[in-house]
């Protein structure tokens, strides 16, 4: 089973973009008992000229597992998206790698589900179904018609019951994961550099390593370990389960506590190591890539993480800095110099890292102090000048068209769902979020840019060869 979130995030990096990470560690909220069903909980964006509205039921069974559901009538198909809060940031110093394993094991079978059996049965009937690791977390979803129900609750209660955690199913996956990572990474351009020039920006954090993990890791890993992973980190208190399409509420709290409730409780989450990233020096890398072309640079500043206050500022920032031909830089770039084929960037982040992120395709003629010397002049007039309040509500726009695209679909407004949750405490924070952004001014876009984009830059060129 390959990663979904990997096999983006390495798809991308060929194409020199850059996925953002989902996910990450949160507080759980004390588990709830069984109680009538409570009104659904509706969040709005308040400001804009659209008004969304996404009406959520939620329960929490005995054992903890938290459930969200959104009915939705219009098709009769739904989404069940399981977010489990674990990613490779919780992995342990010489047993990197177990979270996205983990993403692999989770297809080999349980007590009443053959090996793939997962994949399968949903397909057979005319679902799909897949999975993805991040730094941060695991997701796992099923797109399924209406009356099927029944079987998508069966299939992932029955795997996180009882996984087939066995000699020969782990040696299974294990060597699937050294294929996934010899086709993935080690044989795509720039995939390699981009992941070990991040790896290293992010030294002295669990961020340190990317969710693949290390094959060295992996080969010193036995059948135990791996199912100490699982029972510590795979239970109904830490995951959050949505359902959003064609259901009613009662008949999916009747059947998720027909199929999840006798499952153990596990213990209880720990708060993952705290992050200790050395922001104050810069980074510099040179290196060569036999598998590329031609030549690829890039530039970054460290920020902040997902839940830190100054992270919608630093977002629009990005967004009018470096995303699309007609954002700031990449208009220069691309139109005005000619100095690239193409450039784009943005600003992302995990749950406790961030970065401000450009890469660009030089032409032949174009050398690495041209491309920073532009980058430098912009970033210098937003620190002084500022930008417009044109710039701003098109940034803002930006955001609003992309909350619109996410809420278009099951999946989409599952997964938001799912890691607002786990993130931020919030299911409806897809909708928070958009308050947050139109509450940012021009003063605060001035602010962000002078206090991270500094003179601490994180550049990274690589060269076509056959290295050393």
């Amino acid at each position: 089973m390959s990663s979904a979130s990997l096999r983006g995030s390495l798809s991308n990096f060929a194409r020199l973009g850059l996925v953002l990470a989902l996910g990450g560690a949160f507080a759980l909220p004390s588990p709830a008992a069984a109680a009538p069903a409570p009104a659904p909980t509706k969040g709005k964006a308040k400001k804009g000229e659209l008004d969304f509205d996404l009406p959520i039921q939620e329960f929490t069974l005995s054992n903890g597992l938290r459930v969200y559901v959104v009915e939705d009538h219009s098709t009769p198909a739904f989404n069940l998206t399981l977010h489990y809060d674990v990613g490779a940031r919780d992995e342990e110093k010489g047993r990197t790698g177990f979270a996205h394993l983990f993403e692999h094991m989770m297809f080999e079978g349980s007590a009443n589900v053959p090996p793939m059996g997962n994949l399968t049965y949903v397909q057979r009937v005319g679902g799909n179904n897949n999975a993805g690791t991040s730094w941060d977390s695991t997701v796992y979803y099923d797109n399924l018609p209406s009356q099927y129900l029944d079987m998508g609750l069966w299939l992932e209660s029955d795997r996180l019951r009882s996984l087939e955690i066995t000699d020969e199913n782990f040696e299974n996956q294990r060597k699937n994961v050294k294929e996934e990572k010899a086709m993935r990474m080690d044989n795509v351009p720039y995939a390699g550099a981009f992941m070990n020039f991040l790896s290293t920006a992010w030294a002295g954090s669990g961020y340190d390593h990317p969710p693949i993990g290390s094959l060295e890791d992996l080969n010193a890993a036995v059948t135990a370990d791996v199912k100490a992973f699982f029972d510590k980190y795979y239970t109904p208190n830490n995951v959050v389960l949505v359902i959003v399409g064609d259901v009613n509420f009662a008949d999916v709290r009747t059947k998720v506590e027909k199929y999840f409730g006798d499952i153990a409780r596990g213990p209880e989450r720990q708060a993952s190591p705290p992050t200790n990233i050395d922001k104050s020096k810069p980074l510099e890398q040179v290196v060569t890539d036999p598998l590329a072309q031609q030549a690829i640079y890039a530039i970054g500043w460290h920020t902040v993480g997902e839940t830190h206050p100054d992270r919608y500022a630093l977002d629009l920032l990005g967004n009018i800095l470096l995303v699309g031909d007609s954002a700031r830089i990449p208009k220069i770039l691309q139109d005005e110099k000619k100095l690239v084929a193409f450039t784009g960037g943005s600003h992302f982040s995990l749950k406790e890292a961030g970065l401000v992120f450009m890469q660009a395709m030089p032409l032949p003629s174009t050398k690495f102090d041209d491309i920073k010397q532009v980058v430098r002049d912009e970033v210098e007039k937003v620190q002084k000048k500022g930008i417009t309040k044109k710039e701003l509500e098109k940034a803002i726009n930006a955001q609003l068209m992309g909350t619109v695209r996410t809420l278009a679909t099951n999946q989409g407004r599952a997964n938001a769902i799912a890691s607002g949750v786990v993130n931020h405490g919030d299911p409806k924070f897809v909708l928070t979020e958009l308050q947050k952004y139109q509450e940012v001014t021009p003063k605060d876009i001035k602010r962000v840019a002078n206090e991270y984009l500094g003179p601490n830059w994180l550049t990274l060129d690589i060269q076509p060869g056959a290295g050393k």
